[in-house]
């Protein structure tokens, strides 16, 4: 659902971090009329779920904190580590819970055990902890500082152990944050032992292993910037991570005083954490699958006002997460293989059933429960799938994937059985498969898919691609309107191409064109619609394209709306093309968007199906193919559903996505164990 229903947090005492933005809050110090006040405003800003808080000297504050963060429907996390990094005391070893002293790793163990005994006065649900200063920081990288380093991993891990088991008496989640693992100013940066993501999952999957289900990791986008990681970290660290925080960081050309993990606004001079990087880091998460929540990290310094510096970081998130790249990521692992729902088994037994049932098909389509009306609510979704008997194979790289019968009869039915769409499109033998496969269904469920579906007759198919007389398009499927309506069919679909420039097969279009108005004609006859496909194309070395010119659309279109005698059941289908609100103005007739080729982006095809559909009240739905049976990895009937949402609910392209999204995961995968 690609982090729609994550909770948003906030760093509260990064945010309010004292008067003057002196920052007494990560001293623990802090003037009590400020924090109250601050406080109240952020329990009633309804756009965070979580306060993450730290420690406060005063027993008093404390109190008065607790009462009001446990009156309030915000739930609590908290901090150890500003403890940790200021060592007030200076009585523990800065590399604290990875010391290599068994004084200092002691006390350090003991501080966050207090540290956790207030946290629970707060009502948190976790605990963050640091691991404290890398031992080996400012030595040359060699045997003895990477002895050091696997000495102090084994000093954290016993530590970790201790304190995983204190928390979970406490109830309460122990959290280690990935820190930022070392730069060149050792005054400036922190020098965690866990900066590596590698590190913290190797410590994770160990103690995992030994049965500490409470223990798990924060991610900062902040600190994954600085220790160069990419996305890819998310993935790696994706059966540990509790938590993830949305926070900047600036370069060498930004403030000096904010270099770091600083946790600077997002508009600090300097950034080097904007909107790409957020939709990055966001999309690993979506496709993880990350229920976490996303938190704000951010410290206002100077005169800048700490509520403007956080409306900038969440508007910044909330762009970042509506991002169309981060809506429609894949879950992580997820691919969907069409043998998985229509399985050999069912492939062969739509062979068998034509051997041995040859009237079948017939009768299946005469007995079919049809709508009343074509289009109850003026608009139609329907699934085109009649390119291969133009010998139009190829998807991508692939020359021949729609020529893989099972792979496409299974895209096919999947969008039929699992989505809403109004209905298919397509050749007399895809048609017929299509309907030997509902029988199957219905005899083992009792439900038929095909019940009020619209099925159109792909007619004219002559043209075959790549041919010298390819412009030269007879009927061929259903070669009749009569033939469409012995087969109960809903109407008949028609193409017509055509070279604006002229070239030597003009003939070839005119001759097509006139067959095509006679169809209309007969279709009109037969009170069925026709649906019409003028397309000017151009001719290329490797067959002809569509020409996207908006003017050459504009004159095709004229010239199909002229077809035949009656035009009062005409259905237009053209591509979605630049300046579409002046193409869409050509015509006063009901027009469908196509898809036209795959392009493996199918949340871009979804968008400009949103985009057409506004063009002009005459554009009523779409009629697409490719881009919905072969959208990549995901499931063609998530796509199909999209479109759906955006043709008869007027959903955005997020929207859209975001409720379809939950398709990918229902009935069985399947077909021979297709239920309600």
């Amino acid at each position: 659902m690609a982090l729609r229903h994550n909770p948003r947090s906030l760093v509260f005492y990064l945010a309010y971090p004292g008067p003057g933005n002196l920052d007494g809050a990560s001293r623990s110090l802090i003037d009590p009329d400020y924090l109250l006040r601050h406080l109240d405003n952020v329990i009633a800003d309804k756009r965070f779920h979580y306060l993450e808080v730290t420690s406060l000297k005063s027993h008093s504050l404390r109190q008065e904190v607790a009462q009001r963060l446990k009156k309030s429907d915000k739930k609590v996390v908290f901090h150890c580590q500003p403890v940790q990094w200021v060592n007030e005391e200076n009585l523990v070893d800065p590399a604290d819970l990875s010391s290599l002293s068994q004084v200092h790793r002691q006390r350090a163990i003991e501080r966050i055990i207090r540290l956790m005994d207030e946290a629970v006065t707060y009502g948190a649900e976790a605990v963050f902890i640091a691991s404290g200063r890398n031992p080996a920081s400012g030595q040359p990288y060699d045997a003895a500082s990477a002895t050091v380093e696997l000495q102090a991993e084994q000093a954290l891990l016993l530590s970790l152990r201790r304190l995983a088991l204190e928390a979970r008496q406490r109830q309460l989640k122990l959290i280690l944050s990935v820190g930022d693992r070392g730069c060149p100013d050792p005054g400036t940066w922190r020098h965690q032992l866990v900066g590596p993501v590698r590190r913290a999952m190797a410590l994770a999957e160990t103690l995992r292993g030994e049965g500490h289900e409470n223990f798990g990791l924060a991610l900062d986008s902040a600190v994954l910037r600085l220790n160069n990681e990419d996305a890819q970290a998310i993935a790696h660290a994706a059966p540990f991570l509790m938590w993830f925080h949305i926070a900047n960081v600036v370069g060498a050309n930004g403030e000096a005083q904010r270099l770091g993990t600083t946790y600077p606004s997002f508009h600090a001079p300097g950034s080097l954490i904007g909107l790409a990087e957020l939709v990055s880091y966001l999309r690993a998460l979506a496709e993880i699958s990350y229920q976490g929540p996303l938190s704000i990290a951010v410290r206002p310094i100077g005169a800048e006002i700490s509520k403007h510096v956080v409306n900038v970081a969440y508007e910044l998130l909330e762009e970042a997460a509506n991002s169309l790249d981060v809506v429609s990521a894949l879950p992580l692992g997820f691919a969907f293989r069409a043998r998985d729902f229509l399985t050999e088994e069912t492939f062969a037994e739509i062979t068998k059933l034509r051997v041995e049932k040859p009237e079948l098909i017939r009768e299946e389509l005469h007995n079919r429960k049809k709508r009343a009306v074509l289009a109850p609510d003026g608009r139609l979704v329907i699934l085109a799938a009649d390119h291969p008997a133009r010998a139009v194979t190829r998807v991508g790289q692939h020359p021949t994937a729609m020529g893989h019968r099972l792979d496409y009869l299974s895209r096919i039915v999947r969008c039929l059985l699992v989505s809403d769409i109004d209905g298919l499109m397509a050749t007399s033998d895809v048609i017929d498969d299509v309907v030997l496969a509902n029988y199957i269904v219905r005899q083992r469920t009792g439900r038929s898919f095909l019940d009020n579906k619209v099925l159109i007759g792909s007619m004219n198919r002559t043209g075959l691609a790549g041919t010298e007389h390819e412009m030269m398009d007879r009927p061929s499927s259903y070669m009749t309107g009569k033939r469409i309506k012995d087969m109960n069919l809903d109407g008949g679909k028609l193409l017509w191409r055509w070279v604006p420039g002229g070239e030597k097969n003009d003939r070839y279009a005119l001759e097509t064109l006139e067959r095509v108005a006679r169809a209309v004609e007969e279709l009109a006859d037969l009170g069925l619609p026709a649906f019409l496909e003028p397309l000017p194309v151009q001719k290329t070395e490797s067959g002809y394209r569509t020409d996207l010119t908006p003017d050459n659309i504009i004159k095709a279109v004229g010239i199909a709306s002229a077809l035949g005698y009656y035009s009062g059941r005409i259905w237009l289908k053209i591509p979605y093309c630049d300046d579409f609100a002046r193409v869409a103005k050509a015509t006063t007739l009901p027009v469908l968007l196509l898809g036209g080729e795959a392009t493996g982006k199918p949340a871009l095809t979804v968008l400009d199906m949103e985009r057409g559909l506004g063009a002009g009240p005459n554009i009523r739905g779409c009629l697409i193919g490719r881009n919905v049976l072969f959208c990549g990895e995901d499931d063609p009937a998530v796509i199909a559903q999209a479109i759906y949402l955006i043709v008869h609910r007027r959903l955005s392209t997020h929207e859209a996505l975001q409720e379809a999204s939950a398709l990918r995961y229902k009935l069985p995968t399947a077909l021979s164990r297709v239920s309600d």
